[in-house]
């Protein structure tokens, strides 16, 4: 068996070049797994006078170049799908920019697929650092989402999800255009056909939290718009659509979202600036505002597609017949 470490080089935050020195320096049998390094074609001459960086990449199986922005939200999944293109593992491991993965991680996976010759996807807590009072709160939202992973599994692209490159195919790979919201797609379809999610009991990455809130509000903005999509316009055999949240019912209807988006807009970075000062008192409470302002920045960006999508209707209804003339022509 050979493992495939899948690791796209940007928003590395405070983490440097340690994602990279993590996976090109684990304790299993270099023979035995692969670095499949995914750059920016735009950034590859700086990467190469970066003296660190260059004798990283040096060090691995493959720099794939790809023609994207890696600081344009609806593009992180080409980048990890240009990686999974070029590997040729048989388990495959996405990591990110800033996961640093322990050392004996591939060792780890090794075992449990020796183990457990019938599996074929499997999660691991992760270890959360973090200096900022909302790198903290970050942590904590992951936190709880790995409880909950405990009942019924996970699947995520942050460095603590293996799945075999049979079972990744069987499920029609990641919809690029869901965003980071498709793990959560890929997930829900995984449960639709009762495939059994294992465990690795020990943590195989060390997650770095810390991010500006401007860019936190943007990723959950984005995980709304890609929510929306998947909700109206789910891909061809999907199966049915499960609505966590009633909010987004409503939110499905032009004139609510006519209402809800601005509210939600203001209300977003209110709660997350709410929930960073709250930290010196009481964590708990500030988790409370974090989830609110997590939730509301979700919401505007679902409640905005759906305002483009209702005004791309009605530029659609203005347009004049094919062959019709107009008074403004």
């Amino acid at each position: 068996m050979k493992i495939s470490l899948i690791l796209p080089l940007f928003d590395r935050r405070k983490a440097g070049w340690k994602p990279l020195e993590s996976a090109l320096g684990q304790t299993l049998d270099r023979g035995q797994y692969e670095v499949i390094a995914v750059v920016a074609r735009a950034s590859i001459d700086e990467l190469a006078g970066d003296a660190d960086a260059g004798a990283l990449l040096q060090g691995c199986d493959a720099v794939v170049p790809v023609d994207a922005d890696p600081n344009r939200l609806d593009q992180e999944i080409p980048f990890l799908l240009a990686g999974y293109e070029r590997s040729v593992g048989d388990v495959l491991l996405f990591l990110e920019g800033h996961t640093v993965l322990d050392k004996h991680g591939c060792a780890m996976i090794a075992a449990y697929f020796r183990d457990n010759p019938q599996s074929q996807i499997a999660w691991a807590p992760r270890v959360h650092r973090s200096e900022s009072s909302l790198g903290l709160l970050i942590g904590m939202h992951s936190k709880c989402h790995e409880r909950r992973a405990r009942e019924r599994g996970g699947f995520w692209l942050g460095g603590n999800s293996v799945i075999t490159r049979e079972l990744f195919e069987h499920m029609g790979r990641l919809e690029a255009g869901y965003m980071r919201f498709g793990e959560r797609v890929f997930f829900e379809r995984v449960v639709r056909e009762k495939i059994a999610i294992g465990r690795l009991e020990m943590p195989l990455s060390t997650h770095y939290d810390d991010m500006p809130v401007s860019k936190l509000i943007g990723v959950a903005a984005a995980a709304g718009e890609a929510r929306f999509k998947y909700y109206n316009f789910p891909i061809s055999g999907a199966g049915p659509v499960q609505v966590r949240h009633r909010i987004y019912l409503h939110a499905n209807h032009d004139a609510s979202a006519l209402i809800l988006f601005p509210l939600a807009w203001a209300l977003r970075a209110v709660f997350l600036r709410a929930a960073m000062g709250l930290c010196r008192f009481s964590r708990t409470w500030a988790y409370r505002f974090y989830v609110l302002g997590f939730g509301f920045a979700d919401l505007s960006g679902f409640c905005k597609a759906r305002l483009r999508a209702a005004r791309g209707r009605r530029d659609a209804d203005a347009a004049p017949a094919p062959g019709s003339s107009s008074q403004f022509s």
